[in-house]
C-alpha cells in the first residue's frame, strides 16, 4: 500500500474509531425498569383521564412537550429496547448487535407476552437476551420520576407493522 493510499484512509479509520468509542459511551448511560408486571406506584396509582391523542414520537416528547404532557395520558411511537430486566422507547436505535437505545424514556409496567414474541430477538449463545421493534406505547408520562429520568407506565403496547 502506497503513503498516498495510507494517508487518504487514515481520516476515515479516525472518524470510525471516534464514532464507535461515541456510541460505546452512549448505551452505558441507558437504564430502565422491569419487564415483568409492575404493581403501580402511590404517583402513578391515579390514572389520568382523557384521551393520550395522537401518538407523537420520543423526541417531540423529550422536547418542549416534556413538560406540559407530565403527568397525562400520552401515546407515543419510537423503538422499543428491552432486555429481561428493562424497557425503553428510544428515539433512536443503534444498529450494533445487540442494538443501543439513544435518547430513551424508561417504561414501567407490563408488556404482554404476545408482543414480545413478535419482536426481533437476540439467539445467539452468549449473547444478552434482547428484544427491540418499532411500536407504540400508551400511558401515563412523569417527565422526571424518582431517579430524575423521564418514564412511561405502560397502559397499551402494540406493534407497528412495517
Amino acid at each position: 500500500m502506497s503513503t498516498r493510499t495510507m494517508h487518504r484512509r487514515l481520516p476515515a479509520t479516525l472518524f470510525v474509531a471516534l464514532l464507535a468509542l461515541i456510541l460505546t459511551a452512549c448505551a452505558g448511560s441507558a437504564a430502565s425498569p422491569s419487564l415483568s408486571p409492575v404493581s403501580p406506584s402511590p404517583s402513578s396509582a391515579a390514572a389520568p383521564s382523557g384521551e393520550p391523542g395522537r401518538a407523537m414520537e420520543v423526541g417531540a416528547l423529550l422536547g418542549a412537550a416534556a413538560a406540559a404532557n407530565d403527568g397525562k395520558l400520552v401515546r407515543v411511537t419510537g423503538n422499543f429496547l428491552a432486555d429481561e430486566q428493562t424497557a425503553q422507547l428510544c428515539s433512536l436505535l443503534m444498529e450494533s448487535y445487540p442494538p443501543q437505545c439513544g435518547n430513551g424514556i424508561r417504561l414501567t409496567g407490563e408488556v404482554p407476552a404476545a408482543a414480545l414474541a413478535a419482536l426481533e430477538t437476540t439467539r445467539e449463545p452468549g449473547i444478552k437476551k434482547m428484544w427491540w421493534g418499532y411500536v407504540t406505547v400508551t400511558g401515563t408520562f412523569r417527565a422526571s420520576s424518582d431517579d430524575g429520568k423521564p418514564v412511561i407506565e405502560i397502559a397499551e403496547f402494540i406493534l407497528v407493522e412495517g
